[in-house]
């Protein structure tokens, strides 16, 4: 039986998991030598006990990786269904009932080829790990299935209220309905899941523009609120757009142009969303990381700048100012994980012992995995953006960073543009630990990081944006 050598083709981009598939080659190889050298009852039982064993720790070690997955659920049952049927047959052996070493190692070696090679490999290019330069970009892999969108239909008239409820539910709405603006009102009252509202003019009992003004002056959750009337004349558009409605649609309605409005209204619902979201939740971790306020402003402003420059002059990362705009909305995120973290440790004046770094160390997957969480749930982008930025800043372009010893491109755009802002912000900041740095200490740090710590075009970039860095930093001081 032909041994198996480690190829660098083999990698799936993450070191971590790269040095546990290695671990299993040579856990097999070393069962293959056994059999043919007739050590099989020294060594075999063993070495099978080992490769198990070692199967499923690696297993517990690759599993938090997929969870923002598509088909995350179907790779742990496959997972799970190794062990068992590996058990099986090793306790077989053990047994000694026949003689099974061929047929149990025929059936790992198999297996391992099968699962490393083409399972993982393609679970992880998926993720984006390898072959960044040739995978179909994140958006393509199929997403969470996210809550069903509630809409508010406000119209006396009931054929007409009929025809636009049945336009609404043929596009995947849930339609609410109301004659007139008094049970609108009590609707948005009841139920603060109705982010959008969809309301004629004129109505008995309270017409359209008394239920916008009613709606905005009583402060209810944001909603936003499309006008579809049979009254064209200018004056009647503009008396509701100043009283706070967000759009305004003339009878009669066409569907595409309806699901052109409501798409618009999700946009701007799911920005407004993303930043409430954001930013209570940088507070948060802000509150337990003894740094100010003015470390996430900082921060945002050298990623902002970071990526626009990247975006212009090294178009094959993949960046354009918009993605840039969008990986600056999250990275106040970058820290979320230190909530779990003891205060003694954030706040310890001195140098952390080894013991002490390794837990201070946990913090990224800790944010990783709730952010992951997060996305698995909304199916956003941003918040894929956000939990790569918490994942994985501490990794290096050299691969010895943590958690996962990423290196090069393998590191996610975001957390690279994040690593080097934050080590900036870290080196000319001063903390519980440390005196802030001069510029010119922390220039000759991150110049010494090159292709170390950092992509190399970040640190042309940093150097190219070097007034910049001084400016934000003076306008934005703690």
């Amino acid at each position: 039986m032909k041994q198996i050598q480690w190829h660098d083709s083999f990698s799936v981009g993450i070191k971590k998991i790269d040095n546990q598939h290695k671990k299993l080659f040579s856990l097999l190889n070393e069962l293959i030598v056994a059999s043919e050298t007739g050590q099989e009852s020294e060594v075999l039982g063993r070495v099978l006990d080992d490769l198990v064993s070692y199967t499923d720790y690696h297993f517990k070690t690759e599993e938090p990786f997929f969870k923002i997955h598509p088909e995350q659920k179907k790779h742990v049952a496959i997972h799970l269904g190794f062990i068992r049927e590996a058990r099986k047959m090793v306790n077989v052996f053990h047994e000694g009932v026949e003689n099974t070493g061929e047929k149990t190692i025929s059936y790992l070696q198999n297996w391992i080829l099968n699962h490393v090679l083409k399972t993982d490999m393609n679970s992880f290019r998926d993720l984006g790990f390898i072959d960044k330069e040739n995978r179909a970009r994140l958006e393509e892999l199929p997403q969470p299935q996210t809550k069903q969108i509630k809409i508010l239909l406000v119209e006396d008239n009931e054929v007409e209220r009929r025809l636009l409820r049945q336009l609404l539910a043929e596009t995947g709405y849930k339609v609410i309905e109301a004659e007139n603006g008094v049970k609108a009102l009590e609707l948005c009252e009841k139920d603060s899941d109705i982010r959008i509202v969809i309301t004629d003019l004129k109505m008995p009992i309270m017409d359209g523009y008394a239920l916008i003004k009613a709606i905005r002056k009583k402060q209810l959750r944001y909603k936003y609120i499309l006008v579809v009337s049979g009254l064209t004349d200018k004056s009647d558009i503009i008396k509701a757009l100043n009283l706070g409605a967000n759009d305004y649609l003339t009878k009669p309605v066409h569907l595409e142009e309806l699901k052109l409005r409501i798409q618009r209204a999700r946009q701007l619902l799911r920005l407004e969303s993303q930043d409430e979201l954001i930013f209570s939740m940088a507070r948060l971790s802000d509150y337990r990381s003894h740094e100010t306020g003015m470390h996430l402003e900082r921060t945002r402003e050298y990623v902002l700048i970071l990526g626009q420059y990247l975006a212009e002059q090294y178009p094959e990362t993949g960046l354009t100012n918009q993605l840039a705009g969008e990986i600056s909305l999250v990275c106040p995120l970058h820290d979320i994980g230190k909530v779990a973290i003891p205060d003694a440790i954030l706040g310890k004046p001195g140098p952390l012992t080894e013991e002490e770094f390794e837990n201070m160390k946990e913090h990224s997957e800790i944010g990783g995995n709730l952010l992951s969480d997060i996305y698995i749930k909304t199916g956003s982008q941003t918040m894929r953006l956000a939990f790569e930025i918490a994942m994985y800043h501490h990794e290096r372009w050299d691969g010895n960073g943590y958690p996962a010893g990423l290196s090069g491109d393998g590191i996610p755009i975001a957390a690279r543009i994040m690593a080097l802002a934050d080590v900036y912000d870290a080196l000319t900041s001063d903390r519980v630990y440390k005196k802030a740095f001069s510029h010119q200490q922390a220039r000759e740090i991150i110049l010494e990081g090159k292709n170390k710590h950092f992509d190399p075009r970040l640190v042309e970039t940093f150097l190219a944006l070097e007034e910049k860095f001084i400016q934000f930093k003076e306008k934005l001081a703690d």
